[in-house]
């Protein structure tokens, strides 16, 4: 009985710690779509001018997503940390 609890919990934790780094690794895919299409602004290499205006109408959750990041970002070290449970 007590066994069975503790692997429950267990499985219950390692669940939700998958999530989470699962949930970092989306974010993080996000934001590289984002600078592939918008890298042009910071000098990095972009794709055609046409590619980027089809892709444009996508883009729309991963700009805000961008601004939501500029302004929480303090410390990315501490983001990063905080999802690895450092």
């Amino acid at each position: 009985m007590i066994g069975e609890d503790f692997f429950e919990l267990l499985k219950k934790i390692t669940k939700l710690q998958a999530t989470d780094y699962v949930k970092a690794e989306l974010t993080a895919q996000e934001e590289a779509f984002a600078l592939l299409l918008l890298g042009s602004f910071i000098g990095l290499p972009a794709p055609s001018a046409g590619l980027v205006i089809r892709l444009l109408p996508h883009l729309g959750p991963e700009l805000e997503l961008l601004e939501r990041r500029v302004a929480e970002s303090d410390d990315l070290f501490a983001q990063v940390a905080g999802v690895l449970r450092i």
